[in-house]
Parts: C-alpha cells; structure tokens; sequence
C-alpha cells in the first residue's frame, strides 16, 4: 500500500478519535475549553470547533488557517491548509485573484485571463467586441457574435440587417422577406403600392380585399349608390351600413327623432329614445305634467296609470271639474270622488257648515268638530271644559287642568301635566311636590328641586346644594353644581381645576385645565394667549384669540381676517370670517369696533369739555371783576345818600362755573371763590357721559348760577 495512503489514513483515524474524544466535553456549539468559555473563531463555519484544542471543523469562504483566523486575499477562494487560491470571484485572476478581467467579462480564466463569458452584448476572446444591435435582448455568442433571434424589424445571421420599411410585425431572420404587409403595399418585400382607393390589398398578387367608406369593385374604383351609404359591399355595391341618422336599402330615410340619431338600418326602429319621447319610433312626446304615475318607454310607448288630483283620461289630459272643487275622480269617467275640504255633493257644489273642518261628500255629516262642539253638524255645544264624542256628545276627556265626570273639577295646582280624568290624580309634579296629588313637598324643602312621586325622597337638588337632603352647600368655585351624591363640582370656574375646583390651574393665562390629579395641565388658553402653557401671545394686537397649539388666529379684531388678522375685510363689511374674508352677518360681529368709536367720542368730548371749560374760566374771571366793581360803586352812592351807614351791604353776584369731564366720563364742576383765602368749591357727579350729546350739558356751560356773599 502507497505510504501516503497509509499516512493520510492514519490521520484520518486520529482526527476521527480526537473528534469522538472532545464531543465528551458538553459545550455549547460555537464554544470550547476546559470550562466552555473560549468562543470559536468567527471563521469556524456553523458546525464550530474541537472542544479541546479549538481547531474549526471547517472554515467560512474567505478564511484558512487551523482556526480559520487568517484571510484570505481579496476575490479568493483559498486552500484551508496552505492559503493558496484554489479559485477567483468573478471578474478577477491571477495567483492572487487580484487582477481584474476584462470590463466586459462576466468571469475569465484564473491563470491567462482570457474570457470565459461576456456580458449581454458583448462577444469575442476579451469580450470587446458589441453585438449587432438587432440582436433580440442584446444576446449573441462569444465566439462568433451569432444571434439566434433577431429584434423585430432586423434580419440576418448577427441581426445586422433591416427589415423593409413596409413590413408589418417583422420579416424572416434568413431572407428578410416580409410576413405580413402595411395597409396598402404588397409583393415579397412589400414594395408595390395598392391601386388607387384600394385600403388593403393580397400581399402575393396585388387583388384588392378592401374597399374604404364609399367605395366597391375589384379596384375600389366605383363609389356607393347614395351620399348616405357610409359603407358597401365590394362586389356588389349594395350598402351594408349607413352613416348615423339614416336609414332603408340605400340609406335614404332619417331616423326620427332617435337618441343619438342611432336606428335599424332595415327597419328604422331607434335603439333608445331622448328623455320625454316613446315609442319605436320616439314619435311620441310623454306630457307627464298631470301624470302622478306614468310609463314612458321606448317599446311600450306613453301611459298614465294614475292622475295628479284634479285630472283624469287616457292621458290625464282633461281637468275634473270647472269650480276647481274636486279633489280627485275618476281617471276613466272623470266623476268626482273626493271632495276638497269644506264642500260636499255630487259636483262637490255644497258648503260644509261653518263648524267642520271637513264633511262626508254625500250626507254633508261632519267627520270632525271644532273643539267643544258635536252632532252630525257639529250644531250642539260640549259641557263646558269638555272635549265630548262627536255623535254621542259624552264627555270623553277634559281640557287641561279639569277632571270629572263632566270636567267639572280642577286639578291641584301643583300637578305638572294636567290629571287623569276619573280619578284627578296628577300625571307628574311640579318641582318640589310629590304624591298622587301632588299635595305634598318634597322632604329636602325648597333645596330639593325634583323628588320620588311616590316617598318623597330627593333625586335632584337645586343649583348649589347636595347630599340626601340637599342639606349641604357645593363647593364656592362649582361652575355648574355638584354631584348630588358625593358633591363634586360638574365643572369649574375659569383657572381653577380638582374635584372640589379649589386647585389653580398651573398656567397664570389658563382659563380651562385638567381636572383630575394625575394632570392640571392647560385645555383652553385666556384670550390673547397660546402654548402648552399659554404663556406665548397671540402675534397680532388685531388677534383676540389663536389657536392653542399652532397660534394661528382664530378670532379677529371687526374688519380684519387672515392668520395673523393683517388683511381688512371688504368696504362695507362690519366683520368678515377669519379664514376666507367673506362677510359676515352682523349679529356675528363683536363690536369692538364701537367700543373704540365710543372711546374717540368720549376723548374727542372730554377735548371739547377741556377748551369750552378754559374759555368759560376767562369769562369767569372778567365776570368776577365787574361784579366787584359794581357793589363798590353802589355802596359809595349809598354813603353820599344816606350818610354814614353801618349795615353790611349784601352783595349778590352772578358766578360761572367750571364743567369737565374726566377720562371716566364723571362730571366735576369747580365754582371758584369770591373772598381770598376760601378754597374752591368742587363738585362730582357719579353719571358718565356715555351717550351725551352736546347739547345736553351746553346750556349747563353757559349758565350762570346765582350766589350770595355776606
């Protein structure tokens, strides 16, 4: 035996053992080692490792070595044991795979480089060589650039050649002879013209097979009978089709009327009729005008099953009567079978009395009477506060708020819903009473809003209170009440948020938060305000109210629009909606625009106040000086007169007074002393002068009071 066999033996026998040897370790594949911790190479392939000596069952492409730890060069696929290159990627060769193949090869010999394959239209020893472009997917052989099928219009063994311009769908690979012909040529190549009118003609002799619209004969040389004929036999010239809205053996009838001017060429019956038309032929005109139920068809042509009330005939052509009294008759004799209401008799010619509201149409007896009236005429009067049987004129039911036999009995005061008529037992209470009769209070008192009918018992408190008995008060800052049983507040008042709304929001400009503990957070920001935490103005002072989250504007200022509020609304358009301009009505205008007007007025007045007062204060003054002077001049009069007197004169004066208005519209009049070292008099009224007009306090500027000094 060959020395190498036995030694190659030998080691498989040893590798074998050691293999059955180190599977007795209970590692875990991919790990090795004496405890199990040493993890194979990454260049182990999956079986993994010898447990003792961690030597790789077999390497992943790309590694050798006895632990499958070394690379491989670059596009190589090595020998495990001695690293040589046993083969190359595609694309590359060389010892070390690393010299790339031609640009045009799929893959190349190892050790020369020559191609092996080429890339889709390439062919040669280097694959340098295109491949005809008619070659079909742009496929042909290596060695010879031979295509096995061509492109359509292309012929020839490398698909070189192409095909006749007149060729249709291609021509033989071989010969470039063409299959099929274009419309109109004919011969092997399809180079021969038809004849004259000829729209398709035999591609091996040149005989006509089809004639265009309008003509017929071996050469399309004849024309067809009549102008109407769009198409006709090419051997006889008999037509075949007509052109749209003609009809007959020569297409020399119209269709009437047809939708789309479509009917029979043979029997002139139109395929469907417009909308209003019947028959076969759509000669019919379907007035529908007194029809409530009508068929109107093609086929069955026009019918009137049923007439709109007032008509009746074949075609509920014909009106019931003349006095227009008639509500509906008969559709085949036209007699009167219902009567409009209020009249009766045969032609319906006679009134109902006064006190119907509708009679039978043969007897005139009344179907039913005004309220508090019966009789076949309604002629007899109900007991008072009864509605009574209109032949029997019993008492049936009572008006509301009367029970009895006869209605003679009023029920209690406090029932909700009137009472039952036999008994006088309230339907329902009013709030806070209960009992059949409703007598009773509610046990809470005036805090219970509604109670048990039947216990008095409390289920709804008023406004404000809860509890069993209503007896205690909901929380200060309830918006809309409590819960009766536990005296939560519904919800609460703007910035406050909790069970018992005694938690602020934690926002400063929140008006609406979360309720609940797990999150006060803001829902609703105060007007001019945005953000999560609505701390971020709104962009424009125009802008009274923007979008919580995105802070566009929503509401504007009257007369502005857009996101920002920065375009005016149209002239004459008070306030406009804030996403398109368009105007609004009135009612949805804020009018702040007259808030502002009126702030001008009072400023503007306030102005006017302001100057009237400072020329009055002049006139004032030069009022005072001649009142001075006059008392002076008659004292020293009275002196020459009548000696020396002691009496103290009296002097009466006329003063102005000073009258303004403040920025807060209060009224405030100063009345300057006489005597030197008085103070000055000043006066304040509490009214405002919103709504003043001028000549409300002008005579007050102007008068003068009347004052006496002693």
């Amino acid at each position: 035996m060959d020395n190498r066999l036995v030694l190659l033996l030998a080691a498989v026998v040893t590798n074998f053992g050691h293999l059955l040897a180190s599977q007795n370790l209970n590692c875990a594949r991919g790990y090795w080692g004496e405890d199990c911790k040493s993890r194979c190479s990454k260049g182990c392939t999956y079986i993994g490792c010898d447990k003792v000596t961690g030597s790789c069952f077999g390497c992943n492409s790309g590694y050798h070595g006895k632990h499958c730890d070394i690379s491989c060069p670059a596009h190589c696929v090595c020998n495990r044991f001695n690293g040589n290159c046993t083969s190359c990627y595609n694309g590359w060769y060389g010892d070390l795979c690393n010299m790339p193949c031609h640009n045009n090869c799929s893959s190349c010999s190892k050790t020369t480089g020559v191609c092996s394959t080429c890339n889709y239209g390439w062919y040669g020893t280097h694959c340098s060589i295109p491949c005809s472009m008619g070659c079909n997917r742009n496929y042909c052989t290596k060695s010879t650039g031979y295509c096995s099928r061509c492109k359509v219009g292309w012929y020839g063994s490398n698909c070189e050649k192409q095909c006749p311009t007149n060729c249709h769908d291609g021509c033989h690979k071989t010969s470039g002879g063409c299959t099929y012909c274009n419309s109109g040529f004919w011969g092997s190549k399809c180079s021969i013209v038809c004849t004259t009118n000829c729209e398709s003609c035999q591609k091996s002799d040149g005989t006509c097979l089809f004639c265009p619209n309008g003509f017929w004969g071996s050469n399309c040389s004849q024309t067809c009978s009549t102008n109407n004929c769009k198409k006709c036999d090419k051997n006889t010239g008999s037509c075949k089709t007509c052109n749209s809205g003609f009809w007959g053996p020569n297409c020399k009838y119209v269709c009437n009327k047809c939708r789309n001017e479509k009917c029979d060429r043979f029997t002139g019956v139109c395929e469907t009729c417009p909308v209003g038309f019947a028959g076969e032929h759509c000669n019919i005109t379907c007035d529908i005008s007194n029809c409530s139920r009508w068929s109107c068809t093609k086929i069955q042509g026009f019918s009137c099953s049923d007439c709109k009330y007032g008509f009746w005939g074949t075609r509920c052509e014909k009106q019931c009567d003349t006095n227009h009294r008639c509500r509906y008759c008969s559709k085949n004799t036209g007699g009167c079978i219902s009567c409009l209401s209020g009249y009766w008799g045969i032609s319906c010619e006679k009134n109902c009395t006064k006190s119907c509201s509708s009679c039978n149409k043969y007897t005139g007896y009344c179907w039913n009477c005004k309220t508090g009236l019966w009789g076949n005429f309604c002629e007899n009067n109900c007991t008072v506060n009864c509605i009574c049987d209109r032949t029997t004129g019993i008492c049936s039911s009572c008006v509301h708020g009367d029970w009895g036999k006869v209605c003679e009995n009023k029920c209690n005061e406090n029932c909700y819903s009137g009472c039952d008529k036999g008994t006088g037992k309230c339907s329902s209470c009013k709030a806070g009473f209960w009992g059949k009769f409703c007598k009773n209070k509610c046990l809470a008192g005036d805090r219970c809003q509604d109670c048990d009918n039947s216990n008095g018992i409390c289920s709804k408190c008023v406004l404000g209170f809860w509890g069993s008995s209503c007896e205690k008060n909901c929380a200060t800052n309830c918006a809309e009440g409590c819960n009766k049983k536990t005296g939560t507040c519904t919800s609460c008042a703007p910035g406050l948020s909790g069970l018992n709304c005694d938690i602020k929001c934690e926002d400063e400009n929140c008006e609406t938060c979360h309720r609940y503990p797990d999150s006060h957070s803001c829902i609703i920001c105060k007007a001019g305000y945005w953000g999560q935490s609505c701390d971020i103005q709104c962009k424009s002072e125009r802008c009274i109210e923007c979008h919580m989250n995105e802070g566009r504007c929503t509401l504007c200022d009257d007369g502005f629009w857009g996101t920002p509020c920065h375009l005016r609304c149209n002239a004459g358009c008070k306030c406009c909606s804030v996403t398109s301009g368009t105007c609004s009505r009135q009612h949805y205008c804020l009018g702040t625009n007259d808030m502002r007007n009126t702030t001008v007025v009072l400023e503007q007045t306030n102005n006017t106040l302001n100057t009237v007062s400072f020329t009055l204060l002049g006139c004032s003054v030069a009022v005072l000086l001649v009142a001075i002077g006059i008392p002076c001049m008659i004292k020293r009069r009275s002196k020459q007169k009548a000696g020396a007197a002691t009496s103290e004169n009296q002097n009466v004066v006329q003063q102005s007074v000073s009258y303004t208005v403040d920025r807060e519209g209060k009224a405030r009049i100063e009345i300057p002393s006489f005597q030197a070292g008085v103070d000055n008099y000043t006066y304040e009224t509490p009214e405002t002068n919103k709504g003043f007009e001028e000549e409300d306090y002008a005579d007050l500027l102007e008068a003068d009071m009347v004052y006496e000094n002693r």
